[in-house]
């Protein structure tokens, strides 16, 4: 049939959708492109190729449309296909074969209904179709694998594997007596009866399978060519994962050889990815462990540096609300015909208009003493700071007799303050500006009066 790609085609699609379970889950559209399969392999036995090639054509179309239900049956029976399998694997067939056909027959319907688009139908049957599942699976679980290999070996001879597969049948069945003879032998020995047992019921599984190939052969009526051939195309679906091409020019012990030789290279292809995963993996492992020890490192010096810094910080609130209250307090000492108390940053300026000079003296009058007094408060508040003293004077008279005056006054506010209010010398500095300091306008009498004073400069360093 290799002259008919189409047809091989249909047939490889139907292999691979019966591996699938199409039988099960879309049997109307699987029956549908077997037959168009059979037609069209009828065909071109009649060597009438574009017929053949037309029907093998709507047959892929069907095989698609099998697919496609097949996913949406896998999706709505999800549950009940895996319970099933579990069915399948407690040996269900073999023990409880007509309860498992019915099961089967009521799962066909089921996917009918599916594809003909009845999903509401299809949904209310699910709950029997789980329920009578895991029962049998239950059952087949108590019957025990000496049970299911004679279950097995009988499935067999039913499926003709006698006549299709002598050899594997008759392991089988020497394998299902080793079994009943140790039993016989020793009841409780079961560890070792369940083994040969479990050896029998694959062996006759396989002789089964054996069978319904070889049938399917002839069924096809192939001849020795064309099975040769559905073997080297078995063993290229194989390969084609692996890429390459197999040689099968060569004898059949050299095409195994050359396979066999592709899957160990994967085999230690996968080891070696593995062992570098698994060594990738401990690196991260050590890397992230690192890591995460940094970052509860960095975390801490964060939360520790975190709590110093709002430590200053309140300890820097607590001094500027303290240096706000000194000020305050310095400020509220002053009348305002005396002084105007301001803050430059840190310092504190109290600039004295109220002292009653004489015209050209700098002698303190007694009339400014209360004044004094309370510039002494004002810079005994700041114990530890400088003080400046300025003298200015306004533009009346000349710059050198201004600049003298201003000097003088401040000389004697600074001897006060040291003689009176006991401030130490050390941290106190006098100095007149005469008039280039002025404050106001020099051509009023007002402005003239603003412009005569004494500035302390309390000096917070």
């Amino acid at each position: 049939m290799n002259q008919y790609p189409h047809i091989n085609r249909l047939d490889a699609a139907l292999q691979d959708a019966r591996r699938e379970g199409a039988e099960l889950l879309a049997p109307q559209g699987y029956t549908k492109a077997n037959d168009l399969l059979d037609r069209a392999v009828s065909q071109a036995r009649n060597n009438d190729g574009d017929a053949a090639q037309k029907i093998a054509l709507q047959g892929l179309d069907v095989v698609d449309e099998v697919n496609q239900d097949m996913a949406t049956s896998k999706d709505m029976l999800k549950e009940v296909l895996r319970q099933r399998e579990d069915a399948l694997a407690a040996g269900a067939p073999n023990v409880r074969q007509e309860e498992m056909s019915r099961l089967d027959e009521d799962l066909k319907q089921t996917a009918a209904l599916i594809e003909g688009g009845n999903t509401e139908r299809a949904k209310q049957r699910r709950p029997k179709l789980l329920s009578g599942y895991s029962q049998i699976e239950l059952v087949a679980l108590k019957e025990g694998t000496v049970e299911l290999a004679e279950a097995a070996i009988n499935d067999a001879k039913e499926q003709e594997a006698a006549e299709y597969a002598p050899q594997t049948l008759k392991q089988a069945e020497r394998e299902m007596k080793l079994a009943t003879s140790i039993l016989d032998a020793d009841r409780t020995d079961t560890e070792k009866a369940d083994r040969h047992a479990k050896t029998a019921r694959y062996l006759a599984e396989k002789s089964a399978a054996i069978a319904e190939t070889v049938k399917d052969f002839e069924r096809r009526d192939y001849t020795m060519e064309e099975v040769v051939l559905w073997y080297q195309d078995q063993l290229k679906t194989i390969n084609q994962p692996i890429g390459g091409q197999l040689p099968f020019n060569q004898q059949n012990d050299k095409v195994v050889s050359a396979l066999k030789s592709e899957v160990n290279d994967l085999i230690d292809a996968r080891n070696t990815a593995q062992s570098q995963l698994q060594t990738a993996e401990q690196k991260r492992n050590a890397m992230a462990d690192a890591h995460a020890e940094k970052l509860a490192q960095l975390k801490s010096e964060y939360e520790a540096q975190l709590a110093m810094t709002e430590h200053a910080r309140d300890a820097s609130a607590q001094m500027d609300a303290a240096e706000e209250q000194k000020f305050e307090k310095v400020q509220s000492l002053f009348d305002d015909g005396e002084a105007t108390v301001y803050r430059q940053k840190n310092n504190v300026v109290i600039s004295a208009y109220g002292f009653d000079f004489p015209t050209g003296q700098s002698e303190i009058q007694t009339d400014n003493f209360p004044l004094m007094n309370k510039i002494i408060k004002a810079i005994k508040t700041f114990p530890n700071a400088r003080v400046e003293v300025t003298g200015h004077t306004d533009a009346t008279g000349s710059d050198e007799i201004n600049q003298a005056l201003s000097q003088s006054r401040a000389e004697k506010v600074s001897k006060f303050l040291t003689e009176v209010g006991e401030v130490s010398q050390s941290r106190i500095k006098a100095r007149g500006f005469g008039e280039t300091k002025p404050v106001a306008s020099n051509e009023t009498p007002e402005g003239r009066a603003e412009n005569r004073r004494v500035e302390i400069a309390i000096v917070n360093e």
